[in-house]
């Protein structure tokens, strides 16, 4: 082979080769702001490379990844990362292309960032042919080689320091990785890489890539949402805006578009929170209609309106002359749990759900929101209470298993034991870590194309669970990646991607979900795991 493509192993490389080879990394100590008050909290950081081997991509690549950092430039992000193909060289995955990818094809790579603090989602940049910017990947694998790669993202913003890489299948999350100012970039390789004469022990760089991202890369951002359910409202709230569901049961009599006595002094509640929060220089303080799926869809537009317009009435009241409205009925044209479920109950459980009307408004900046009166319903997790932790530490392991359940699903034909790990706090969220461990003694398998985990949000893997703090009101469920639209079929969560998050053969699959976080101090939660039932899980 070309001895261009056969690389002397760079010092960091050597650094993470000895790092990984005893165990260990070095640490050092940060005094980290808390983003939203004036104490400050000493977090150790381990020093990189943050190592994490596992199955990567939609189909199992089993792999040993190092990542590096990313550095921060004018125009872009860049990830930096090594690979490490780990099976045995006579295995079919050497020629696989799309090892990281959620495709076919090998063109995008499956990799996300997080700001845990800030609340925002970066997705690698595209060029003009919806392609990844960065290194492609090898069209095939040689175990033992070592593959050097960078991928793009949008512009990371100033005063952001460290983030989380999120990645498809069971390695997981990698917490703590440092932003660090971008040089130069890098020179490609002198001669294009010959990856059929790469040998166990090469150092390949198959890249970069610096093509021009096509659109704005601001549209490669995403707000991300936490979802916070209490008995009469659900609250989704983003960095920037956030809507109040309240249920119209709590609200109307039956069929009803006059306010009852209880509505108002729910309505008083919100009344108080949207003065805290809302910012009157962006408005309308919009708010919808929202109706089950019985009836005719002409008198349901109606109702859904006339609700609509009483709940703002009441707020124009409460709130003055400050604020611009905007009120709509959408009838049952936008439901948020399918309705055609399999018994009564969760039928009716479905259409108590889509009837609804929702309030929603762009927030103040967090330095200018008031506080509010905690008696007067002001949720400890996404109101003016909020207060995000600092971005978590690299973690090498999940620790000890503190709970297990079991479930059978099909029937009971397919049996599973969930295995769940202590959570812990990353910025603004609760990563909550579990294993999903295949029971073989006879019983069967969940196909891929069934998801029992979901519950009632649209899409998501393990959306069904949900967690809270010890005698809170507030259910604290899997956080949201971008608002939510009508037209989406599969909105998307925080939490691990797989083809198939159910393992078979016995074997087990680790998976991990993001939730709001609750208060700080809070130091064990209550977690029910849907099927698997419910289980008191510590928060590290």
């Amino acid at each position: 082979m070309p001895r261009s493509t056969r690389t002397i192993p760079t010092a960091l490389t050597l650094v993470g080769t000895l790092i990984m080879a005893i165990g260990c990394a070095p640490t050092d100590t940060e005094d980290v702001q808390d983003p939203e008050s004036t104490a400050e909290q000493s977090i150790t950081y381990p020093e990189g490379p943050y190592v994490r081997e596992g199955l990567f991509g939609a189909y199992d690549f089993p792999a040993r990844v190092a990542v590096h950092h990313v550095e921060r430039g004018r125009d872009r992000g860049v990830l930096r990362l090594t690979v490490e193909a780990t099976g045995e060289t006579d295995q079919s995955y050497i020629h696989r292309p799309a090892a990281f990818s959620r495709g076919l094809l090998g063109r995008n790579w499956a990799f996300s960032l997080t700001d845990p603090v800030g609340r925002k989602h970066y997705l690698p940049l595209l060029d003009s042919d919806d392609r990844t910017i960065g290194s492609p990947m090898p069209p095939n694998w040689v175990p033992g080689a070592t593959y050097e790669f960078e991928i793009h993202f949008p512009p990371i913003p100033e005063g952001v320091e460290r983030l989380t890489l999120h990645t498809t299948g069971d390695a997981g999350e990698f917490t703590g990785i440092p932003v660090v100012d971008r040089g130069e970039p890098s020179a490609p390789p002198s001669d294009s890489v010959r990856h059929s004469d790469v040998e166990p022990g090469d150092t390949v760089r198959p890249g970069p890539g610096d093509a021009e991202p096509a659109g704005d890369p601001e549209d490669r951002i995403q707000d991300l949402y936490s979802i916070v359910e209490r008995p009469d409202r659900v609250r989704t709230g983003g960095a920037d805006e956030t809507t109040v569901g309240l249920h119209a049961d709590v609200l109307f009599d039956l069929d009803e578009s006059e306010l009852t006595t209880e509505a108002e002094e729910v309505l008083r509640e919100v009344a108080e929170e949207t003065r805290a929060e809302a910012d009157p220089s962006r408005p309308p303080i919009t708010i919808v209609g929202h109706t089950d799926g019985q009836g005719a869809g002409d008198y349901n537009l109606t109702l859904s309106e006339e609700r609509a317009e009483a709940v703002h009435a009441f707020l124009r009241e409460e709130l003055g002359t400050d604020y611009a409205y905007e009120t709509e009925g959408r009838g049952d044209t936008e439901p948020v749990a399918s309705e055609n479920a399999d018994t009564e109950e969760d039928v009716e459980e479905a259409r108590a759900a889509n009837r609804r009307v929702e309030i929603s408004y762009h927030l103040l900046p967090e330095g200018e929101r008031e506080e509010t009166d905690e008696e007067a319903g002001a949720t400890v997790t996404e109101g003016t209470e909020h207060v995000a932790a600092p971005p978590a530490p690299f973690r090498e392991g999940d620790g000890e298993v503190v709970a297990t359940g079991e479930a059978t699903f099909l029937s009971d034909v397919a049996r599973y034991r969930l295995h769940a790990y202590p959570m812990y706090r990353d910025g603004s969220y609760l990563v909550g870590v579990f294993e999903l461990e295949h029971d073989d003694s006879g019983s069967g398998t969940v196909p891929h194309v069934v998801s029992p985990l979901s519950g009632d949000l649209r899409g998501g893997e393990m959306t069904a669970f949900s967690v809270s703090a010890p005698d809170g009101d507030d259910v604290l469920r899997a956080v949201r990646i971008g608002p939510s639209h009508p037209e989406d079929a599969d909105p998307r969560y925080l939490s691990t991607r797989h083809f198939n998050p159910f393992p078979d053969g016995g074997e087990s699959r680790r998976t991990f979900v993001y939730f709001p976080a609750p208060a700080l101090g809070v130091d064990q939660v209550e977690l029910d795991a849907g099927p698997f039932g419910a289980f008191t899980i510590p928060v590290e």
